[in-house]
């Protein structure tokens, strides 16, 4: 069963519990001030596993003016995107 995590918040502890629940198949999608966990200087405070997709909400990246500073492996979305990403999910988990 696939999750699409959702995630707002560059907080320490919010960042562990996600972490700790994500499984192979599953997504993350950054959003808000989360985005600023995609720049390369936050690199090693973000681990994900392994087939786990990782992506930034496009809007919440240009909003912030980092959408060109975003490191290469996350992909980013729409919001359309975002409603088709959790479409494709089973479950939708926002941690806030």
């Amino acid at each position: 069963m696939s999750t699409l995590h959702v995630i707002n918040k560059s907080d320490a502890a919010l960042w562990s519990s996600c972490v700790a629940t994500l499984s192979r198949g599953d997504s993350l999608l950054l959003i808000e001030d989360a985005v600023y966990a995609g720049l390369p200087e936050q690199q090693q405070n973000v681990f994900v596993p392994d087939g786990v997709k990782l992506i930034a909400l496009a809007e919440d990246l240009a909003v912030r003016g980092i959408s060109a500073k975003i490191r290469p492996e996350i992909g980013n979305t729409t919001y359309s995107g975002f409603v088709a990403l959790s479409l494709a999910h089973e479950r939708v988990v926002s941690w806030q």
